[in-house]
């Protein structure tokens, strides 16, 4: 991993702390925690990319693409990178979820300069998240393990 890559995966981490901290307090007051079905540690399983006729484009397990998601208190963050190390996003922002919809705002990006909105079907299975949304005129399919704490 060379030192960009370090300071961006450093600077998420620490932005996704200051995150939870600010959802926990407001001008010293503790705020009420709003928990959902999804808060907890996410490992990705696999993705796919697909056209909207259903052709396979693209498929990456976990030995491939690597990616952590943590959501809390209507907060989530990520990081993603290669199976040799290279950095390829890390986000940070707010999440809704709507019955079938799970929309994030994306406020803190390793390579988006600004702002951005992602929808989502989804569902749960047996401990895994399973997402799929339409980007740039393709279908972009997720799985994502519930890490098991100890």
């Amino acid at each position: 991993m060379n030192y960009y890559s370090g300071f961006l995966l450093g600077l998420m981490l620490i932005c996704s702390s200051l995150f939870y901290g600010l959802a926990l307090t407001n001008n010293d007051k503790k705020l009420q925690q709003v928990s959902s079905v999804l808060d907890g540690t996410w490992r990705l399983v696999s993705t796919r990319i697909l056209t909207p006729q259903g052709k396979l484009l693209s498929e990456k397990d976990a030995t491939e693409l690597q990616a952590i998601k943590v959501v809390a208190n209507h907060h989530f963050s990520f990081v993603t990178k290669t199976a040799a190390g290279e950095l390829l996003q890390a986000a940070a922002g707010t999440f809704e979820v709507d019955q079938n919809r799970y929309s994030e705002l994306v406020e803190l990006s390793a390579v988006a300069p600004e702002q951005t909105q992602q929808h989502y079907q989804w569902r749960l299975e047996q401990g895994r998240w399973y997402q799929r949304s339409e980007v740039k005129q393709q279908i972009v399919e997720q799985v994502w393990q519930l890490v098991e704490t100890i």
